[in-house]
């Protein structure tokens, strides 16, 4: 055996599986690191709300799927919308990742605002983007059930730039957005939650005889 087979013998068997083998532990170190930043916070808050639309939108909905949420009061609209945009751009044909916008008012007024908005940034699709309404005092004791402390003081909700992330009814990391940072923190929690996509059975058919 010459040196150029001896090479490749090594490479078939000692280099390609070590490299595969790094690859493999590599993304399998990610996986467990991102894992680990994720904690059980609190559970996604049970509610019945009206969205922008009018229709009634009910927490457990969301049991089972990936929710991105926000308590929204004006303060950062143009870094909130266009986040916004960007998520859909991104997770668009996902029909597991959910992104609640929660606001006190529930007056006609304000939902048509709301609708407006989502108009204006293009994300209005009323099976992935929700802009849900209830009293003051209903919006901020959400917020306070799942220990979003950056959007509640005092019982009100402030001006607040969080967002936050939960995953089968688990309040699990929440978020700057106005912190670059952050937000890449986000699209890989988001990304490695992600629910495996079924495949079609594939049907094998006889041919019609001739």
């Amino acid at each position: 055996m010459n040196l150029i087979q001896i090479g490749g013998l090594l490479l078939l068997l000692v280099v390609l599986p070590l490299g595969s083998w790094y690859y493999l532990q590599t993304g399998l170190n990610y996986r467990i690191q991102a894992l680990n930043e994720l904690k059980d916070i609190a559970p996604l808050a049970d509610f019945e709300l009206v969205n922008y639309n009018d229709s009634l939108v009910k927490a457990e909905r969301f049991a089972d799927q990936l929710v991105v949420g926000h308590f929204y009061t004006g303060a950062n609209k143009e870094a909130y919308f266009d986040l916004l945009q960007r998520m859909e751009e991104q997770f668009d044909e996902r029909k597991d990742v959910y992104f609640l916008t929660f606001r006190a008012g529930t007056d006609i007024a304000t939902r048509a605002e709301s609708a407006q908005l989502l108009l204006d940034s293009k994300v209005e699709d009323p099976e992935q983007f929700f802009f849900l309404h209830g009293d003051a005092a209903q919006i901020a004791g959400l917020a306070k059930t799942m220990k979003l402390d950056g959007a509640v003081q005092s019982g009100s909700l402030v001006d607040n730039a969080r967002l936050f992330f939960a995953d089968s009814a688990m309040v699990r990391s929440t978020y700057d957005m106005n912190n670059a940072e952050d937000l890449k923190l986000l699209i890989k929690h988001i990304t490695l939650n992600l629910h495996p996509i079924e495949e079609p059975d594939i049907i094998f058919e006889r041919e019609t005889e001739k």
